[in-house]
């Protein structure tokens, strides 16, 4: 009665609000759009989809239909992905979402020697952050997540994201957090540097998972940080902290992707404050050739990252 294809053409005109946009994301004329929305409503008996003044909206039924149709969509791609991975990665392809710093001192190395001894096998990279990098492994959308937790001592800190059934993760590093600020700073003339010391500097915050560890590490000292600026470009992060705008909290790799700016200066924090760094994929997946020597060539990577030495 309802087909795969009746939730995509859902889906499809949810998002673009028109039957000629559905058409063109599904590779159908907008005719054929239209028979099989109005078969559908036939079948079921209750209109799916209404005109509005800018296009076409989804009724209640619809709306039901299409959040019903979601999980579906999304079981069936995991399942399609598996099955051609199995089938086919002696010439396929390992697609990979990460998050920048990663990306940029990890996956050069891994992904170089993947395709010098394995040519057959091509590689996609989504750069997201980790929640939505396990979203997107949870949806069928990639094979290899890579994803970090931060750990501060003194606090509970954030908890590991709880792994679903059939998922594993393999630790690729551990990396130090460092405090940013510019060689000006009273702060800098010391090796270690106490956050509570900083608790009425403004700060500048990285991506949503690193303004989450900020909060995290400042609750454990005591003090709510004054956030000035926000970004989710490291190299912009440290070249704030380095013009006196402002302090920040940078991993070690954040710190050497962008080397570091002139005038910067990188202190170690107490209390202490990690971020280890994983990759996420599935049972069925990691029996797969080419994704689990992925995953062993980014263990390689991550043992000889040159992550330098902290400026002074």
């Amino acid at each position: 009665m309802i087909e795969l294809k009746h939730f995509r053409l859902l889906r499809a005109i949810a998002r673009h609000g028109t039957m000629s946009g559905a058409a063109r994301e599904l590779g159908y004329t907008q005719p054929a759009v239209t028979q099989q929305i109005q078969s559908l409503e036939r079948t079921l008996r209750t209109p799916l989809v209404t005109r509005n003044r800018t296009g076409f909206r989804l009724t209640d039924a619809g709306e039901l239909l299409l959040r019903h149709g979601a999980s579906v969509l999304a079981t069936v791609s995991l399942a399609q992905a598996e099955v051609e991975a199995i089938a086919g990665l002696r010439a396929g392809r390992v697609r990979i979402a990460c998050f920048p710093s990663a990306a940029a001192m990890l996956l050069p190395r891994a992904l170089g020697a993947m395709t010098a001894e394995h040519p057959g096998v091509s590689f996609t990279l989504a750069e997201t952050e980790p929640p939505k990098a396990l979203e997107m492994l949870r949806r069928g959308e990639c094979d290899i997540a890579i994803v970090y937790l931060y750990v501060t001592a003194g606090s509970d800190g954030p908890s590991a994201p709880a792994l679903e059934a059939g998922e594993i993760r393999t630790q690729l590093l551990e990396e130090s957090v460092h405090v940013a600020m510019p060689k000006g700073h009273p702060a800098a003339a010391k090796r270690w540097v106490d956050l509570r010391e900083l608790r009425d500097a403004r700060w500048i915050a990285g991506c949503p998972g690193c303004r989450g560890n900020l909060l995290e590490a400042c609750a454990a000292s005591g003090f709510t940080p004054d956030i000035a600026f926000e970004t989710d470009d490291y190299v912009a992060l440290q070249g704030l902290a380095a013009a006196g705008l402002g302090v920040a909290l940078v991993p070690d790799l954040m710190r050497a992707a962008a080397r570091h700016e002139p005038g910067l200066a990188l202190r170690r924090l107490h209390p202490m404050s990690v971020r280890v760094v994983s990759a996420v994929s599935t049972t069925a997946l990691m029996g797969v050739p080419g994704v689990a020597q992925t995953v062993a060539a980014l263990r390689e990577s991550a043992a000889a990252v040159d992550l330098g030495d902290i400026p002074s």
